[in-house]
């Protein structure tokens, strides 16, 4: 009796088929296996089987005979793989989803995988450009990089699992973004709404989003257990983010995201006057006790959404350049630059985790840095 070859199988019906174990999947960790049936004799079985094992480049499987899989299934395949998997945070992989139902699956979903080349993506990406928004209008070049996102993921699955050759987004560029500089008030902006504001109770928090820098999503869950008075400081810890407009917690923006910020005096001042007036507030029957430092007048977190939309009216009303929580936050890097705060130590304040990346971000204000290392020089050297 001649002996089966490893890996090879006889079903029930008299037909031999193979099964392949390929290496871990990205997305589980588990061991993926390959299964090909169909086969008349052992040998074709056995052929089959180290063919697929060879594979058809640089050792990866080959795709499975039939029906081919469409840009549509593997998106499918892969999103449903991260959620399952869960590395990427809840927004995140809140947002591939949407990204992919707007701007993918629209134009790629009924392709088959192997027809989706180079050319097919620069075609598509020029497609956004041209009139990709929901409105006929065009897509901004950042934007177009994050549809791209979900569709190179479930490309670099398909390499993986042997489907196709290469991924197609490897190599193909995408859009170049306008440098823009971030939306700011100058110093004397900043002063002026704060001194239009002093009375309202929700003067401290855009005293607070200046002072700090924090984001809003680290305001608005900033626990009174993390605010020490005696040194000053303030410890970020929790973050919230925002899926449709339901929170949840998130792990902060970038490794450097749990920090310690030390406050001045001023800074402090903000706080004890926030204090004073939830002290006030749960004076009101129905009041809503909690531990959050900044809270709305009925008691509770608010909203960072919420919180965003009013400074914008607020801002508008105040006669000033219209401006969003994160305008605050930029205005708070700003006037660290401009002040001479090393970069260094305002992406540590700021949680941003490449101190090179942060004054890209903000190199409009290195002219006047430049400026003033010109005048230190000076005096040193001329006594000018």
């Amino acid at each position: 009796m001649p002996v089966r070859p490893t890996g090879v199988y006889r079903d029930r019906h008299g037909a031999w088929y193979v099964k392949v174990t390929t290496g871990r999947d990205p997305l589980t960790g588990r061991r993926r296996q390959l299964t090909r049936r169909g086969f008349a004799t052992a040998a074709e079985a056995a052929k089959a089987r180290r063919a697929l094992l060879a594979g058809s480049d640089a050792g990866r499987p080959s795709p499975a005979p039939g029906k081919a899989t469409t840009v549509a299934e593997l998106v499918a395949e892969y999103l449903d793989g991260i959620d399952m998997d869960g590395k990427l945070a809840a927004k995140t992989r809140n947002s591939y989803r949407d990204y992919a139902c707007a701007y993918v699956l629209p134009h790629l979903g009924q392709l088959n995988l192997g027809e989706v080349t180079g050319e097919v993506v620069l075609a598509w990406q020029r497609r956004l450009i041209q009139g990709g928004a929901r409105d006929g209008t065009g897509l901004a070049p950042n934007t177009i990089r994050l549809a791209r996102a979900p569709l190179a993921g479930a490309f670099k699955l398909a390499v993986v699992r042997g489907l196709v050759a290469a991924n197609p987004l490897v190599g193909t560029p995408r859009p170049t973004p306008k440098r823009a500089v971030p939306r700011h008030w100058s110093p004397e902006q900043a002063r002026a709404f704060l001194d239009i504001m002093d009375g309202d109770r929700t003067w401290p928090i855009w005293a607070f989003l200046l002072g700090s820098g924090v984001r809003i999503g680290e305001l608005v869950w900033l626990r009174w257990a993390n605010v020490d008075f005696a040194e000053r400081r303030v410890r970020i810890v929790e973050f919230a983010s925002s899926i449709g407009y339901t929170l949840v917690a998130s792990e902060g923006k970038s490794r450097d995201a749990i920090r310690a910020i030390d406050l001045d005096d001023g800074a402090m001042g903000v706080l004890r006057a926030q204090h004073d007036i939830q002290a006030r507030d749960a004076q009101v029957p129905g009041y809503i006790p909690s531990d959050y430092v900044f809270t709305k007048a009925t008691g509770g977190a608010f909203h960072p959404q919420y919180l965003s939309q009013l400074l914008g009216r607020l801002s508008v009303e105040a006669g000033l350049p219209r401006l969003t929580a994160h305008g605050l936050r930029h205005t708070s890097a700003t006037l660290m630059l401009a002040s001479g705060v090393p970069a260094k130590v305002a992406a540590e304040r700021l949680g941003h985790a490449d101190p090179a990346l942060f004054m890209n971000l903000y190199s409009h204000v290195t002219p006047t840095m430049q400026r003033e290392a010109a005048e230190r020089i000076g005096a040193v050297l001329f006594g000018s």
